[in-house]
């Protein structure tokens, strides 16, 4: 089964322009996210889809692949589904590229369900959340799962509701997604949604139309950057942390 890591990344963003390219201790922080793809055994290739030249000009700088996009995608799903048209792997890993402190071993974690049972279209690594702030910032995507560990449904809003105490874990969507190829280029082409619309959360276009996504559960946070003050957050953890450490060591000697 071969798999493809593509890493969506655009210098527009809203909250925090530019961020793509912002340093992150020596690395821009694309390349921090592309390289750790790279340290992943399961992946075969890893791919930066960009709509800006500055992206690419820097990412093949440091010798990694790039496919030019559109600059009219609003979701990142779309921009990776357009950088793979013409890709003949199997299994599709979107990176986001404001996640550099990504640990290999969990993206492997959502390819092993491809290679167990042919059905499963779609996974999502989901954390567990354990700060009430968390559960009320918007800016966070909830899920709440089946028995099953399938995803019945995203929210911004902080769900499930606690009418009653009771053990209840609560979920949070890393934005860590694969796909097999073929139901990328299907999901692309369904019709947009109502909730999908209503909460910004292009999963729910899947749920929608009544395909499941399996929900990979890893209770280790994951750090993004959203504003420039994360830059200082993440190098510190870069600094301090034994594991992270250790694979930045690894990727700057990639």
């Amino acid at each position: 089964m071969n798999v493809t890591a593509v890493i969506p990344a655009r210098m527009g963003s809203s909250r925090f322009p530019g961020k793509p390219l912002v340093r992150i201790l020596d690395l821009p922080m694309v390349e921090h996210v592309r390289r750790r793809a790279l340290l992943c055994e399961a992946v075969q290739d890893v791919i930066v889809a960009t709509c800006d030249q500055g992206i690419v000009d820097t990412v093949a700088g440091f010798g990694g692949k790039t496919v030019m996009t559109s600059d009219k995608h609003e979701r990142c799903t779309d921009r990776v589904e357009e950088a793979m048209r013409r890709s003949t792997t199997d299994i599709v890993v979107i990176l986001q590229g404001d996640e550099p402190l990504i640990v290999p071993e969990v993206i492997s974690r959502l390819i092993e369900p491809f290679k167990a049972d042919s059905t499963i279209l779609c996974t999502n690594l989901l954390s567990i959340i354990h700060q009430e702030t968390d559960l009320e910032d918007c800016d966070i995507v909830k899920a709440v799962l089946n028995q099953n560990n399938e995803v019945m449904y995203f929210s911004r809003s902080p769900v499930p509701y606690r009418r009653v105490k009771s053990p209840c874990a609560f979920y949070r969507q890393t934005g860590l997604s694969a796909f097999r190829k073929s139901f990328l280029h299907q999901f692309s082409k369904l019709v947009s949604t109502p909730l999908e619309i209503v909460e910004s959360v292009d999963f729910l276009r899947i749920l929608e139309h009544r395909f499941s996504i399996l929900g990979i559960i890893d209770d280790k946070q994951t750090v993004g950057v959203d504003r420039r003050d994360d830059v200082g957050i993440v190098e510190n953890i870069l600094r301090q942390d034994p594991q992270q450490s250790d694979i930045y060591k690894k990727i700057t000697r990639l």
